[in-house]
């Protein structure tokens, strides 16, 4: 049997403001991750004898969007975006091993045939961690 402590943390005000903004931070790069999976899925997903020509972008194949390409581009996001440089890579790492375990929970049926929901786009405040 494995045991667990939980603690109540009581934050100061100044580490309040910085939970509430790294929250919101991991919730956008949630959202945006989500996205990159799904638009990869629906991209990759039409029947081979037709192909809707209004709806669906005509081009290339993307690549497969898993855990490893999106933690290989977090790099790219602390370039682009300073203010995720202030979050742990780890806790940016724990947010998208989340999203990849939801996701394979909602693709890939477990050994009893059942498979969980579709992962959601989070609202603000929906990330909360403390």
């Amino acid at each position: 049997m494995l045991l667990t402590y939980q603690y109540r943390l009581q934050p100061i005000p100044e580490q309040v403001a910085t939970l509430s903004h790294w929250g919101e931070l991991l919730r956008r790069h949630w959202n945006y991750a989500l996205g990159q999976r799904l638009d990869w899925l629906r991209r990759t997903r039409c029947q081979i004898n037709r192909c809707s020509l209004i709806s669906e972008p005509i081009g290339d194949i993307p690549e497969k969007v898993d855990y490893y390409s999106q933690a290989a581009d977090l790099k790219e996001t602390k370039r682009l975006f300073p203010e995720y440089k202030d979050i742990y890579a780890d806790c940016q790492q724990q947010n998208l091993m989340r999203l990849d375990k939801a996701w394979k929970r909602w693709l890939v049926p477990d050994k009893s045939g059942k498979r969980g929901g579709k992962p959601r786009f989070k609202k603000q405040g929906d990330i909360c961690s403390w």
